[in-house]
């Protein structure tokens, strides 16, 4: 009786043993990641003539495993059609690495030209490069989601610029262009330009141009937020004054300098309250803008 269960035993091993030799001589190429069919996403582009500009949110990128090889292929209205064949994906990394091309067309003449690229990085999030003719070395990074609010925000806006300094001066008025730029991490950057206000209770005042970088999102209170004088100590502004008191020099911001951007129905509203160097007063600027196609 012990000898047939020790047979029998025997005889499940064998059985056993060979289902597993036929798993392991199976050649059939097994996918190491899910493929991916249209990701929506958008886009960030950077060259020599600008950095990491946002270009819109109807980029799709598209991983496929074609004839047992992968295969990536991106499609943005802007920045054309890439293809990459035979990529190596790193499924434990969860990377993408490649070469292949890009094709888009000239924005003036509306021909199209075929470019060699490389891809690179996340599956979700990888980055193409390639050499665009007199545009140089181009970095297209790809982004899976929907765009953040900074990108909502991203662009030029012309509007009046109405500052008080303290609670008794003003508000004096200059009409300028405001420059948003949201940043692939989720902040934005914002540009105030030099401007001139004319005529104020000390004389003609020119405010240098500025950019703070970096407003982080305050989803509590629907705005992009900063507190750039505590955390930028080297940002300074150029301050001229030409009248009852002359001044004419970089002055670095207080730690109570804060800036907030909130988006309005017809555009942004840029509130920035800072102090500089020594001087008395906190000064409030109000800036209400729109893009000027919107207006």
């Amino acid at each position: 009786m012990k000898a047939i269960k020790y047979y029998a035993l025997m005889l499940i091993a064998l059985v056993g043993m060979a289902a597993c030799s036929s798993d392991d001589d199976d050649n059939t190429p097994k996918p190491i990641i899910d493929p991916v069919e249209g990701l929506s996403g958008y886009v960030f582009v950077s060259s020599r003539f600008f950095t990491d500009s946002y270009y819109g949110e109807a980029a799709k990128l598209t991983i496929k495993n074609e004839n047992n090889q992968w295969n990536v292929y991106f499609q943005d209205p802007q920045w054309g059609n890439g293809t990459f064949n035979n990529v190596a994906i790193n499924a434990e990394q969860h990377t993408v690495t490649g070469t292949g091309s890009i094709s888009m067309a000239n924005l003036h003449s509306g021909e199209v030209k075929t470019y060699d690229a490389t891809i690179s990085g996340d599956i979700t999030n990888p980055t193409i490069t390639a050499e665009l003719g007199t545009m140089g070395t181009t970095v297209i990074s790809f982004f899976a989601g929907p765009a953040p609010e900074a990108c909502q925000l991203g662009g030029s806006y012309t509007g009046v610029n109405s500052v008080k300094v303290g609670d008794t001066y003003g508000p004096y008025t200059a009409d300028i262009t405001c420059k948003i730029t949201p940043n692939p991490d989720g902040t934005l950057n914002v540009e105030i330009p030099e401007h001139l206000l004319n005529e104020t209770a000390i004389g003609n005042l020119t405010l240098g141009k500025v950019t703070i970088k970096n407003l982080y999102y305050d989803e509590a209170n629907k705005r992009f937020y900063k507190e750039y004088g505590k955390l930028d100590k080297d940002l300074t502004m150029h301050f001229k004054a030409e009248g009852t008191m002359n001044l004419d020099g970089d002055y670095a911001f207080t730690e109570n300098s804060e800036m907030e951007v909130k988006a309005t129905e017809t555009g942004v509203q840029v509130i920035n309250r800072y102090q500089l160097g020594k001087m008395p007063f906190l000064i409030v600027a109000t800036f209400q803008g729109a893009i000027a196609s919107e207006k």
